[in-house]
């Protein structure tokens, strides 16, 4: 089969999953900016409401709102397509397919939507532009560069990790004779101008997200040497032992040995923070595709045989969560996927009750997009996030419902205002609704 039939047979295979698998409670979050536009957010950049802004007109269709997103998530297999076909075997590219295909991350992880799938494209988009600017030293590259990497700070902050291997491969390379400095200034001109929305929204906020996304990570006092074992673990699973190996071993061409610095990088990177904070599994992800290309960049007898087993391995992990997404009697398995689905009776349990707030802006997320009905994080509980900055979060009048934890503390201002409550339901261990009125 054609690289460019794989290519497309996949995305559609991709697109119908995703129509089917049911909205998490993060995508709800993103989903409910899209319908909040600014030019950025407290807990991340824009780019990913941005997505699921282009997807409204599709939100009466299962949940096909996540196909603008998915689509993007699929180019970045096109770019990675670009990069290796000028100096690979065919051969190898089509492992390298498959091998992005079933990424646990990368794969059916792009079916989610998240900060991720945009961030991932535009780190890739800038490695290919790096990568042709490293051979051919022309303007429009610069240029594109920049670009790439402002919409990279509009989709994740992880972006900045790109210039750091940049400048390492420049001079361990010697390769930084061959730059053509006079066009620098072009690309972070470039950078600059497609970073605004978020510089801008920064600037109007006392750089809130950006004092936010600083500690987040890096806040524990202490360090527990288990998320350091976590983290080497997790990643090299993830990865898997035989593609990290293959990744290690790998001798590049000189046109492709850039890769070498974006793929190791932001896992050393994430492997030092480990010492001070939890790392979630995914955030080296901007390196996985590049350690993907490395391990198939030598051609060897062996390749084919590890494929298969990569493949077959999370294949089967991939059938199991299908599965279990679909059958009520396997989702005992995860309580992520009973969460999913505990959701929905939620929203039926609360339906008489309006208005209604959420105690979390994980369960005000969800409940809006299952209702349709906007259903808001009550202000100052829980966590700062997205919500406190919205005038809604706030109840207007003199009455309103609240589904939260038990005997979870209320905010301050509601005594100040005057505000009294009652618990009136125990919906379950994890639920309880209050009736909230205020004394005039």
């Amino acid at each position: 089969m054609r690289i460019r039939d794989i290519w497309l047979l996949s995305l559609i295979v991709k697109l119908l999953i995703s129509a089917f698998i049911p909205i998490n409670a993060d995508e709800a979050y993103y989903w409910v900016w899209s319908h909040h536009l600014q030019l950025s957010y407290f807990d991340h950049p824009p780019a990913v409401a941005w997505l699921f802004y282009l997807g409204h007109f599709l939100e009466p269709y299962a949940n096909l709102v996540r196909w603008p997103a998915v689509i993007v998530g699929h180019l970045t297999l096109a770019i990675w397509i670009k990069i290796l076909a000028d100096f690979l075997p065919v051969a190898n590219v089509r492992w390298f397919i498959w091998l992005m295909l079933f990424s646990p991350l990368l794969g059916p992880g792009s079916l989610i939507i998240t900060p991720d799938v945009p961030v991932v494209f535009f780190w890739s988009a800038a490695t290919y532009f790096f990568l042709k600017i490293d051979r051919e030293q022309r303007l429009r590259d610069y240029l594109l560069l920049g670009v790439a990497l402002g919409l990279g700070f509009c989709s994740k902050y992880h972006i900045v990790l790109f210039l750091p291997p940049l400048f390492i491969y420049l001079v361990a390379e010697r390769r930084w004779r061959e730059i053509r400095w006079g066009f620098v200034p072009l690309t972070i001109f470039a950078g600059l101008i497609f970073s605004l929305p978020v510089l801008i929204w920064n600037y109007q906020h006392d750089w809130a997200s950006f004092r936010f996304q600083l500690g987040h990570g890096l806040e524990a006092q202490v360090n527990k040497p288990e998320w350091i074992v976590r983290y080497v673990v997790g990643e090299i699973m993830l990865l898997f032992p035989l593609v990290v190996w293959a990744a290690l071993r790998a001798k590049p061409v000189r046109e492709l040995r850039a890769l070498m610095y974006f793929a190791w990088f932001p896992f050393l990177f994430f492997f030092l923070t480990s010492f001070k904070g939890f790392v979630e599994a995914n955030w080296p992800i901007i390196g996985f595709p590049a350690v993907l290309a490395l391990a198939v960049s030598d051609a060897n007898t062996k390749m084919r045989q590890w494929v298969k087993y990569y493949v077959g391995f999370w294949g089967a992990v991939l059938a199991i969560v299908l599965s279990a997404l679909f059958m009520p009697g396997l989702r005992q398995m995860s309580a992520h996927l009973i969460n999913i689905y505990e959701y929905e009776k939620l929203a039926q349990t609360l339906t008489p009750y309006r208005p209604l707030f959420a105690q979390t802006h994980q369960w005000a997320s969800t409940l809006t997009y299952i209702s349709k009905e906007p259903i808001y994080k009550l202000r100052g509980i829980n966590r700062l996030d997205f919500f406190d900055f919205i005038e809604e979060s706030k109840p207007g009048g003199d009455h309103f419902y609240l589904v939260a934890r038990p005997n979870e503390p209320m905010p301050e201002w509601l005594a100040k205002e005057n505000w009294t409550w009652v618990v009136i339901s125990k919906i379950s261990d994890k639920f309880e609704l209050l009736e909230f009125k205020r004394q005039r």
